[in-house]
């Protein structure tokens, strides 16, 4: 399993590289503002985090971790497979929601 940081990565670098992709995809403007808002929540999960630390050994990192994994996991997959736009957003959503309190856990 990755790290806690690498996880945020994944989130957030799956997202850039697929984002131009993402938007065209979406056929409503409301699609299109959830969209950019979970790609902003993303990077902000990321860049929040960036040369700090987790406590790697903190039960709720490991079990947020390894959701956060199994998010990305699917992500990448419904990224890949683009399908109903709803169900990709959804798919983003819940891996920026576990990100969120992945990020939360952060050392400051």
């Amino acid at each position: 399993m990755q790290s806690a940081l690498q996880e945020l990565e994944t989130t957030y670098f799956t997202l850039q590289g697929q984002i131009g992709m993402l938007t065209a995809a979406c056929t409503t403007d409301q699609q299109r503002s959830d969209l950019i808002a979970e790609y902003v929540a993303a990077r902000s999960n990321y860049w929040n985090c960036v040369n700090k630390a987790f406590h790697d050994d903190d039960p709720q990192v490991v079990s947020l971790t390894a959701q956060l994994d199994s998010a990305n996991t699917q992500l990448k997959t419904l990224v890949q497979q683009m399908g109903n736009i709803s169900k990709v957003i959804d798919g983003i959503t819940q891996a920026v929601t576990v990100g969120a309190s992945l990020a939360a856990k952060v050392i400051s």
